[in-house]
């Protein structure tokens, strides 16, 4: 009996914030809507969830994967979106221990361990090591790299095939550089 509240008081809840499916998840394809469907609202997942799209809320223990995303996701040690992601990607407790994939293009906010966006980033990267085709914005960590990027690298080591901004680190490398390919603490091109 008390399941059955607990479960009606949380589908309440979610009707109240505009929630219009809730996916939960153990193990794939042990799931209240399955792997095939989208997700309009809250998924919350133990083990591994697998969905197509997912808007809202997601929240997954150790790992997920979905095909779109736009919004909050936290937690998981393992994030994969296979084609776009639009909002925020947060590790436990603000910890970076995940694996950020993101498949297609990236807009918003990747916090974790390794962050990997193939093709544009249009946002914030942090971690150890971030890597994006064509990045807009800022990478701050350890190791990043870019094809291109047009904004701020931050880190021990910077790399760039091409750069329209500036490096900042002990090791900067980026081919079309104004000065020199490799520099240590700065780097930079203005000339767009």
């Amino acid at each position: 009996m008390k399941k059955r509240l607990v479960a009606g008081l949380l589908g309440l809840s979610l009707a109240s914030f505009g929630a219009e499916s809730l996916e939960l998840g153990l193990l794939s394809p042990t799931q209240l809507r399955g792997p095939q469907t989208s997700v309009k609202g809250v998924r919350l997942g133990l083990i591994y969830t697998e969905n197509q799209n997912v808007e809202g809320l997601d929240v997954n223990i150790i790992a997920n994967k979905k095909q779109n995303f736009k919004g909050l996701s936290i937690g998981s040690f393992y994030d994969r979106t296979e084609g776009n992601f639009e909002g925020a990607k947060l590790g436990w407790f603000f910890l970076p221990l995940t694996f950020n994939s993101v498949g297609g293009n990236m807009t918003g906010v990747q916090f974790g361990l390794i962050n990997m966006v193939e093709h544009n980033t249009k946002g914030v990267q942090v971690g150890g090591a971030n890597f994006t085709g064509t990045g807009t914005g800022v990478q701050f960590g350890l190791f990043n790299k870019a094809d291109q990027i047009k904004g701020l690298q931050f880190g021990f080591v910077n790399m760039a095939e091409n750069l329209q901004g500036l490096q900042i680190g002990l090791v900067n490398m980026a081919d079309n550089s104004e000065i020199f390919e490799v520099l240590p603490i700065l780097n930079f091109n203005f000339r767009f």
